[in-house]
C-alpha cells in the first residue's frame, strides 16, 4: 500500500476528484488519474462474489466506478464506491441550457442586468 497517499487520507488533505476504481491483477484499485505511479494505488477488499458483480458491469460501455467517500477506522480505511454512467450530450445540453436559464432568472429577480 503506498504510504504517500495513505498519510494524505489520514490527514484529510486529499481530494477525491480524478480518481477512479479500476480491477487491476485480480483486486479493485483506486488510482489517481494526475500520478503516472503505480506504486501510489490503493488496493480495496471485496469479496470474491462482489469483485465479479463489479468486473462485469463495468465492462459495459459508459460505466466508471469511482470512490464516494474514504475515512479512516482505527488503522483501517473504509471507502464507499459507486458505479456510475456519464452523461450523454443530449443530457449535457439539457444541463447547460438550464443552468443558463436559472442564471437569467436570477438576474432579472436581482435587477441586475
Amino acid at each position: 500500500m503506498s504510504s504517500k497517499m495513505v498519510k494524505l487520507i489520514r490527514n484529510r488533505k486529499i481530494t477525491l476528484e480524478g480518481k477512479y476504481i479500476i480491477p487491476q491483477r485480480g483486486k479493485l484499485m483506486i488510482l489517481d488519474i494526475g500520478t503516472e505511479d503505480y506504486s501510489d494505488n490503493i488496493g480495496l477488499l471485496v469479496n470474491k462474489k462482489e469483485y465479479e458483480q463489479i468486473v462485469s458491469q463495468l465492462q459495459t460501455k459508459g460505466v466508471s466506478c469511482i470512490p464516494l467517500n474514504i475515512k479512516t477506522v482505527g488503522r483501517w480505511l473504509k471507502s464507499e464506491i459507486a458505479l456510475v454512467k456519464g452523461k450523454k450530450t443530449k443530457d449535457k445540453r439539457r444541463t447547460i441550457k438550464e443552468r443558463d436559464l436559472d442564471r437569467e432568472l436570477g438576474r432579472s429577480l436581482s435587477g441586475k442586468y
